[in-house]
């Protein structure tokens, strides 16, 4: 499904917008889950990853594929890509991402008069 919807994607009606930045910006509207995303066989071989947010439901999320440069969000059927063409552009938007959406809690673990929080690492994210 991810190979599929990138490319859909990718030959949409050319660019919609660019960033500041330069990235470029696709969108469409596909009625859908985020879960074509989440369970798609190619997922993890294409390189993507789960951006974790606290808005994070069967109607909206945000992955992104440092392997080839891209962020994808999902949101009441509005897919946008964003393709960042480099390491720079890309760590720019991985850290609008960080900016723009608190933090997703992965799990939160009590015992012995505690709480713990466990959430995502997003610094591994951005490339060196």
């Amino acid at each position: 499904m991810t190979k599929l919807l990138l490319k859909v994607l990718k030959q949409a009606s050319g660019i919609d917008c660019s960033t500041k930045d330069g990235c470029d910006v696709k969108r469409m509207f596909y009625p859908s889950s985020r879960y074509k995303v989440d369970f798609a066989k190619d997922f993890n071989s294409e390189g993507w990853k789960q951006f974790d947010t606290n808005q994070d439901a069967p109607y909206f999320g945000v992955w992104v594929n440092p392997k080839q440069f891209f962020s994808l969000t999902y949101c009441e059927g509005d897919w946008t890509l964003v393709e960042c063409h480099n390491r720079e552009r890309y760590n720019r938007e991985m850290r609008c991402l960080c900016d723009c959406y608190s933090d997703g809690v992965i799990a939160t673990v009590y015992g012995d008069g505690q709480k713990t929080v466990i959430k995502q690492d997003r610094s591994e994210f951005i490339l060196d």
